[in-house]
């Protein structure tokens, strides 16, 4: 699976609520963000499996995972970004 749709389906798992415009999204800037969200969530889990556990390198990625869950729910409540709107000519 791609890390843009491994950060998805990570992010539709995180926000039930947007599950449906998730699915939706054709936006490079928000792929970008998938994409980093996949690896962000990546790293938890590898973190919760060492020995001795490394909580604040942890809390960190939790916390930079929280912050882009934010950033998504933003945008979606916002509408599409100025850059993915239909310019006139």
């Amino acid at each position: 699976m791609s890390l843009v749709r491994n950060g998805r389906a990570r992010l539709a798992l995180a926000l039930p609520r947007h599950r449906q415009k998730l699915r939706a999204i054709k936006n490079q800037e928000m792929e970008d963000l998938f994409e980093a969200y996949a690896l962000a969530a990546g790293a938890i889990e590898s973190l919760r499996n060492e020995f001795p556990l490394r909580e604040e390198l942890l809390r960190e990625y939790q916390n930079l995972c929280l912050d882009m869950q934010a950033e998504v729910i933003a945008f979606l409540e916002s509408g599409p970004a100025p850059d993915t709107q239909p310019q006139d000519e």
